[in-house]
């Protein structure tokens, strides 16, 4: 499994979490719900702890947990963080992720 975290990301990510994590934990990255129609996939990060079915990755001096059900959609994944006057806060860009579907729409039915 391969993610890249650029210099920015991993020292954001360090400054965030480094001091928190405690023996045995790592960052999770994850393929999560949401992402409605066509606004694509949505990922999060968090402190978590690996379990047996999840794959731990170390990129410099960061630990990285990926879970089976989200390992496909991340190889070749990129971890950045970005800051300027639209936005500011980490951003993963994933080539494998699922796309959305055909419709735009998110919601129930119309009523």
């Amino acid at each position: 499994m391969e993610i890249t975290v650029t210099d920015i990301a991993q020292t954001r990510l360090n400054e965030l979490v480094g001091e928190h994590i405690q023996n045995g934990q790592a960052i999770r990255v994850f393929l999560g719900g949401g992402g409605c129609g066509c606004s694509g996939p949505s990922f999060g990060m968090g402190v978590d702890t690996k379990t047996d079915e999840d794959t731990l990755i170390s990129i410099g001096e960061l630990d990285f947990i990926i879970d089976g059900d989200s390992s496909e959609s991340l190889e070749g994944a990129s971890i950045d963080y970005v800051e300027d006057v639209m936005q500011q806060g980490f951003k993963i860009e994933a080539p494998n992720a699922p796309q959305g579907g055909g419709g735009c729409g998110c919601g129930g039915g119309g009523h």
